[in-house]
């Protein structure tokens, strides 16, 4: 796993996230490496704080439902999800 997931307990499960004003590189990177961690421990979503950031982000896999609609938002505008997802 690329990032150390926080046990119950860890207070940083209970900090409060802190906005993301702009999508950077250190926000992709962060990103790109929770995506990792969830995958290698099974997951199907990953909270920032999870990993012991303090950001309101939260990656989310739902790439294996095909039984039924999913829909997404990016920014208050809806998305294809398909073409979000990695």
């Amino acid at each position: 796993m690329k990032l150390a997931i926080r046990k119950y307990g860890d207070p940083a499960l209970r900090a409060k996230g802190k906005r993301v004003a702009e999508v950077d590189d250190a926000i992709r990177q962060l990103a790109d490496d929770m995506l990792e961690t969830m995958r290698g421990a099974n997951g199907i979503g990953l909270a920032a704080q999870q990993v012991g950031q303090a950001l309101q982000l939260t990656v989310v896999d739902i790439s294996a439902v095909e039984d039924r609609p999913s829909s997404m938002a990016w920014n208050g505008k809806e998305v294809d999800p398909k073409k979000q997802m990695p």
